[in-house]
């Protein structure tokens, strides 16, 4: 039976399942969080079911730090007094006050910029925030949950982001697994994501849609499987869902933006198959690949690229 997660989520892998049964466990804590996962999987989703899980009272406030433009973060984050800079006609809380007694969603934390990572590490270090053009901080009170598509560890390694701001945020760790790790839980997400879209009278879906939903890798997560589905509520309204209603992403079986297929030659047909099969023969291995055909490294990578190939599908 498929485990029920926050807000919908739900899973029949044991290891998302435990993962599952920790969030739960750590909501009714103050420990902050960082969610770490490929765009769409669903972290906000998560950031808010812990939000709603908690104990806190007061506001759930998203801030995707990467599209606040560099000049204003500290401004939209902190607040301004009035006359602080030019525009500046009233006195702005900033989002981090306006999520006082309740949790400050940091959607893209690694996309802060380093000045303001500096300011932010201090706002949670000192639990107060001294607005743009102000003389005295304002205490707060706040839990934080941070999320992020990036390898923050790397970040950290090459400087671009703050140990110690790193350590502040990771209090407890989750990594939210792309769609396409969860195959055996797409039947499960469609059946809940259908009770949420759909009347409650609704049908459902044919052979072929159905078996289009299935096969469809999903490289957008979760996110795009739901948009399909409310695409497909849109244009079937209360008859069943057929595969004419689906975007044409789903039922070519090509994600938006991959290249079309394209018609080789004998030759490069000959190429091609001697390369995947070197890449079978070397578990994705280029530098093995190259060694063992006698061709440049870069030979191979430029093959790799023409044919459309994956080498770490072959490991």
């Amino acid at each position: 039976m498929p485990t029920d997660g926050p807000a919908g989520f739900a899973t029949l892998m044991p290891v998302w399942n435990q993962e599952l049964t920790r969030l739960r466990q750590i909501a009714s804590s103050e420990i902050p969080m960082l969610i770490e996962g490929e765009s769409g999987t669903g972290k906000e989703v998560i950031a808010r079911a812990i939000h709603e899980q908690s104990s806190r009272h007061g506001a759930f406030v998203p801030v995707n730090c990467g599209a606040l433009p560099e000049n204003l973060v500290e401004s939209e984050l902190f607040g301004y007094k009035r006359g602080a800079f030019s525009g500046a006609q009233t006195d702005h809380p900033g989002l981090v006050r306006t999520a006082d007694a309740g949790t400050l969603f940091l959607d893209e934390i690694g996309d802060l910029p380093p000045s303001s990572q500096a300011a932010l590490l201090r706002v949670l270090q000192e639990r107060e925030v001294m607005p743009v053009g102000g003389t005295r901080p304002v205490e707060i009170d706040l839990r934080v949950v941070a999320a992020t598509h990036r390898d923050l560890d790397d970040m950290v390694a090459e400087g671009s982001f703050r140990h110690d701001l790193f350590a502040r945020l990771a209090g407890f760790r989750v990594t939210v697994p792309p769609l396409a790790e969860r195959r055996t839980d797409i039947g499960v997400l469609i059946g809940l994501l259908h009770l949420r879209i759909f009347a409650p009278e609704h049908p459902g879906f044919d052979i072929d849609a159905a078996r289009l939903l299935l096969r469809y890798p999903w490289p957008l997560n979760v996110r795009e499987l739901e948009q399909a589905l409310a695409t497909a509520q849109v244009l079937a309204g209360i008859e069943l869902v057929r595969a004419e209603h689906l975007p044409d992403s789903v039922r070519t079986g090509r994600p938006p933006g991959a290249p079309r297929p394209v018609v080789l030659s004998e030759n490069d047909q000959r190429v091609r198959d001697t390369v995947v099969a070197a890449l079978r023969e070397h578990q994705g291995n280029v530098s093995a690949v190259a060694r063992a055909l006698d061709k440049d490294r870069k030979q191979i990578q430029r093959w790799i690229k023409r044919f459309g190939l994956d080498p770490g599908s072959y490991r």
